[in-house]
């Protein structure tokens, strides 16, 4: 995880081409995991101009994590293909906590309750 945190940072334009990848794979797989809500929190914090560089390395190596094809357990595998992702976002938030604020939340339950205006990225104020 380090070795992608550091990577992101040295290359911020990668967190732009994470960006763009996550909601398409989100709504591929949506009812598939139970961690949707914290998942989208963190693709808001990772967008909020408020957060730190460092912080959005980390978030973005995580969400970068769920979107690739290649992991740990495959995510085709019933069962058990979200499983690791599901560790590696638990261990980021768990490390990150703050950093995903209560806005990210409710703008991550608005766009999973199907919002418009959440689902074009507004961004917490």
């Amino acid at each position: 995880m380090n070795r992608g945190i550091n990577d992101i940072l040295s290359n911020p334009e990668k967190i732009t081409e994470i960006l763009n990848a996550f909601p398409a794979k989100l709504s591929a797989n949506a009812d598939k995991i139970p961690f949707t809500t914290q998942i989208t929190a963190a693709y808001y914090a990772l967008r909020d101009p408020k957060t730190s560089i460092k912080v959005k390395a980390t978030l973005a190596a995580a969400i970068a994590y769920f979107i690739l094809p290649m992991d740990l357990f495959p995510d085709l595998i019933a069962g058990f293909g979200f499983t690791d992702d599901f560790a590696v976002l638990m261990l980021v938030l768990k490390r990150l906590g703050p950093a995903i604020t209560e806005d990210h939340y409710e703008l991550a339950r608005r766009r999973l309750q199907g919002d418009q205006e959440s689902a074009q990225g507004t961004q917490p104020t």
